[in-house]
């Protein structure tokens, strides 16, 4: 469902090409997001508070960057993507509890409006090794719910048999692996970006290692 107001113009984002959006996320990421992390971690040493980020939002803005999609305007009520894909964030930045992406499916009816979502990206910041502050890096895998069976399996297994209403993945923080799990099964996601920090002398660079428009369907797997 497109949820554009009439009355407003198109973001910049919206009709760029591939190439530009992804130079343009590529950009996001090292100016905005790794730059306030690498504060972040900077002052932590100072004050003794987390250098966590803001993982969500951060989120949002960069699906848009590198989808095209904009988003809603929504300031996190209602649809995150303005076709009614979703986007969840988890971060293990500066925290030694693994994370999970948190799903509300409450009644039967969230349940089948998720499955019937156009994509959901999970996205993922994490540090390549446990305990280290760098090298830090971003993941996101696309989900096709509506078209991925592995995916709609798990989905509703966890609804048969669920205990609360938050649906909750794990992600494969530390690991190189695309292999998310849940008490009802585990999945190897697709992978559809990921960038990771490089040290190029003094030199802060994100280089983007993947990028797939269209990444494929999940697999079940074995819990890693």
């Amino acid at each position: 469902m497109d949820h554009k107001n009439p009355e407003q113009p198109d973001p910049a984002i919206v009709g760029t090409s591939e190439e530009t959006r992804l130079a343009v996320a590529k950009q996001f990421i090292e100016s905005v997001v790794f730059g306030q992390y690498r504060q972040l971690v900077a002052w932590e040493s100072v004050t003794g508070q987390s250098s966590q980020i803001d993982s969500g939002y951060l989120a949002q803005q960069l699906i848009s960057l590198l989808t095209g999609i904009p988003g809603t305007g929504s300031r996190g009520k209602g649809d995150d993507l303005s076709d009614g894909s979703e986007v969840k964030a988890a971060s293990s930045l500066s925290g030694m509890d693994r994370p999970r992406w948190n799903n509300q499916l409450s009644n039967s009816g969230k349940i089948a409006d998720y499955l019937a979502c156009p994509a959901i990206y999970f996205v993922l910041f994490d540090t390549v090794n446990r305990k280290e502050s760098f090298p830090f890096r971003i993941r996101v895998w696309k989900v096709l719910p509506a078209k991925d069976e592995a995916f709609q399996q798990v989905v509703r297994k966890w609804a048969a048999e669920r205990t609360s209403g938050n649906f909750q993945l794990h992600p494969p923080c530390w690991r190189d692996d695309n292999i998310v799990t849940n008490n009802a099964g585990h999945l190897e996601m697709p992978p559809f970006f990921e960038a990771r920090q490089v040290e190029v002398g003094e030199i802060d660079h994100m280089e983007i290692k993947h990028y797939s428009s269209e990444p494929g369907l999940c697999a079940h797997a074995r819990r890693p």
